[in-house]
């Protein structure tokens, strides 16, 4: 074997090793919790010493940083999965609403500590909460193909619209991250409900004496 096929090939189970003690730790602070999970236990659960732990993560909060990386990249996927069904706008804003919170109730704890993570981590005043930041965009052609298909209200752009929608689901994902026996579920999917009313087209009142009121 060649020094470079060697080399390729030691790189190669470093990094099978790596995502090893990471998907090991998840597993267990899934289980266990962040809080009562220790390095220790992790290696033992990973068959390595301790050591091997630590040459890959220089703590047990740095397997924690990593798995914030994963977060938006999986807000994009439901995003993207609802773009691909063949139903309303409405309809796939509770989809994906629904989708979080069925994610969130399966990895309660560990989703917590996830997001305060990038929060403490990301976060900078006046700007957008970074978990939601890359779904603006694919939240917005939700909007404007719903408005296209005359299911969503026109008189206002499709850019400020997707921004009312994420930001009444943050404002349930904010309650929860400061309290965690929040009812987050039940309010994803009231806030879904409620933006979805509020994102339907507007229907022009007429006064008793004839005209219209809307204005």
């Amino acid at each position: 074997m060649s020094e470079a096929a060697s080399e390729g090939r030691r790189e190669r189970k470093k990094r099978q090793l790596r995502v090893h003690i990471y998907e090991t730790a998840r597993q267990l602070f899934l289980k266990n919790g962040y809080d009562a999970t220790t390095v220790a236990q992790i290696a033992e659960k990973a068959d390595v010493a301790p050591a091997t732990f630590f040459n890959h993560f220089a703590n047990k909060s740095a397997v924690l940083v990593e798995m914030t990386s994963e977060v938006s990249e999986h807000l994009l996927a439901l995003v993207d999965q609802q773009l691909k069904r063949p139903v309303s706008a409405s309809e796939r804003i509770r989809g994906f609403a629904g989708a979080v919170a069925t994610d969130v109730a399966g990895a309660r704890g560990l989703a917590r500590e996830v997001l305060l993570e990038l929060m403490r981590g990301h976060a900078r005043p006046g700007e957008d909460a970074p978990y939601l930041s890359p779904v603006h965009e694919p939240f917005a052609v939700v909007i404007r193909e719903g408005q296209a298909a005359g299911e969503v209200r026109t008189d206002l752009e499709a850019t400020f619209l997707a921004e009312m929608v994420l930001g009444a689901l943050n404002v349930a994902l904010g309650h929860w991250m400061n309290d965690s026996e929040f009812p987050l579920e039940q309010w994803l999917r009231q806030a879904a409900a409620f933006v979805c009313e509020a994102i339907e087209p507007r229907t022009p009142r007429t006064n008793p004496k004839g005209g219209d009121s809307s204005r």
